[in-house]
């Protein structure tokens, strides 16, 4: 039997695990046995993904916000007639906006004020007596007959707009003296709802 010195050397290391017990002719010896390091092994195949989890509940509801509030200003405009012989009529237009909301009229003189979407809607009205009901959706807007009192407050409120292509600011009106000989004023007030 060989010495262990006489044991050819390895490569690979060598750990210890446990003592060995060898009978022989010439008695017992006891060695250190030893097993050889195996080669790392391959890295094993990755694993499958997880299930999704589940969805979470709903969350709270946010707190109300604070009511809006509508900050249009009132505006005003107005336009002057040179002097209108009695039950005559003179006809123009005034620039408001392209859609408004009328509150009130003011004449300073008794007189009849139409006011219209298109000029073809204020030609084709311009001769309709006062107390001849007008045509639906023929384009007047308002037809204020004021033989009196100069201030006309409208309630419901009179909604118009330019019906022009493109619309514009442009508002036809006819305006109608109902007194003697004189110039008249009219005054328009009214929120504006389209520029």
């Amino acid at each position: 039997m060989p010495h262990i010195n006489e044991l050819p050397l390895l490569d690979r290391p060598v750990v210890t695990t446990d003592n060995l017990i060898i009978e022989g002719t010439e008695g017992t010896r006891r060695i250190a046995a030893t097993e050889f390091k195996g080669e790392p092994g391959t890295n094993g195949n990755d694993g499958h993904d997880g299930h999704d989890g589940e969805k979470g509940g709903q969350g709270d509801q946010g707190l109300t916000g604070q009511t809006g509030s509508d900050t249009r200003a009132r505006e005003s405009t107005y336009f002057t007639t040179e002097p209108i012989l009695g039950n005559c009529i003179r006809i123009g237009t005034i620039s408001m906006a392209n859609t408004f909301e009328l509150l009130q009229v003011v004449l300073s003189s008794p007189g009849r004020l139409r006011l219209y979407s298109t000029i073809d809607a204020q030609m084709a009205d311009i001769l309709r007596p006062v107390n001849q009901i007008p045509v639906s959706g023929s384009g007047l807007i308002v037809d204020i007959n004021n033989p009196i009192n100069n201030v006309q407050n409208l309630d419901p409120h009179a909604l118009g707009s330019n019906m022009d292509t493109p619309p514009t600011e442009n508002i036809y009106y006819s305006i109608t003296n109902n007194g003697s000989t004189i110039a008249i004023t009219v005054t328009l007030i009214f929120l504006r709802k389209e520029s």
